[in-house]
């Protein structure tokens, strides 16, 4: 049977998700499109599928839906098309929507140290913003995230879609600003942060030994704190007269990098 009434028990749950408070509370997050939700089938856990007749019409839909249905015991619901609307959150819905279970957090980041880079967010608060670095960390193979008290929620809906899935691929946890340094110190990692003044080019710092690179907030940069407990600051010099760079194309360049570095010293 169709869910035809927005007044339905699992429609409200899923509206519920679409707030962090839920999100936090029940252990699960929301993923939309068909791209999406394949992607994420691979790293994740699927708990339930929402999806109308629209899904079915191509093949690549019906693969999808036989594979969650069949594959993960994940509970499959169908929807008229007014309901899907109901919660969706797209301008254009593909007529799939994922209801997927959080990772587990990391308790023992040393085993997670494979590349010896990991990424601090300091404060990020657009999730396009955040969503993009998740997606470039993965591709970098960065080892993980730290987000910073303050920072949006990696498990906003937006933000999973900007990560185009990566959110699933890397491990991402929160911390304080203090317990981000005394992670650091625990495991041997040069903190690093992106700043403006009193920086050296970023291309002039060594990033070849194990190191914590910190972004800061897209107004306000990083915390004092951070920056007072920071062994270097880095710099992406401008021309043009061009203030600054986006967050997330500052955290591209400085990710690959680390990385361009650590592959030079492998040589």
């Amino acid at each position: 049977m169709e869910i035809s009434s927005s007044q339905n028990e699992r429609i409200k749950f899923v509206k519920k998700l679409y707030r962090r408070r839920y999100r936090d509370e029940y252990g699960l997050y929301l993923a939309e499109g068909l791209r999406l939700v394949e992607d994420l089938c691979v790293t994740s856990s699927v708990r339930e599928l929402y999806y109308t007749k629209k899904l079915t019409v191509s093949e690549r839909g019906r693969r999808l839906l036989d594979r969650i249905a069949a594959g993960t015991g994940a509970r499959v619901y169908l929807c008229t098309e007014k309901v899907f609307g109901e919660i969706s959150d797209t301008d254009a819905d593909q007529g799939v929507l994922a209801v997927l279970e959080k990772p587990q957090p990391v308790v023992d980041w040393e085993p997670q140290l494979k590349q010896g880079m990991i990424l601090v967010l300091d404060r990020i608060q657009d999730p396009g913003n955040l969503g993009t670095i998740i997606r470039t960390a993965a591709a970098a193979g960065v080892d993980g995230l730290w987000l910073v008290d303050g920072t949006v929620d990696p498990f906003n809906p937006k933000v999973v879609r900007a990560s185009m899935g990566a959110v699933g691929k890397l491990a991402i946890a929160s911390v304080t600003a203090e317990g981000c340094v005394a992670l650091c110190e625990r495991l041997g990692l040069n903190l690093a942060a992106a700043a403006l003044g009193g920086a050296v080019p970023y291309y002039n710092h060594d990033f070849s030994k194990p190191c914590a690179l910190i972004i800061g907030n897209e107004a306000n940069g990083v915390q004092p704190y951070l920056l007072e407990h920071s062994r270097a600051k880095v710099s992406i010099p401008l021309a043009n007269d061009v203030e600054s760079l986006n967050a997330a194309a500052a955290a591209a360049i400085l990710i690959y990098e680390m990385v361009r570095q650590r592959r030079f010293m492998q040589l």
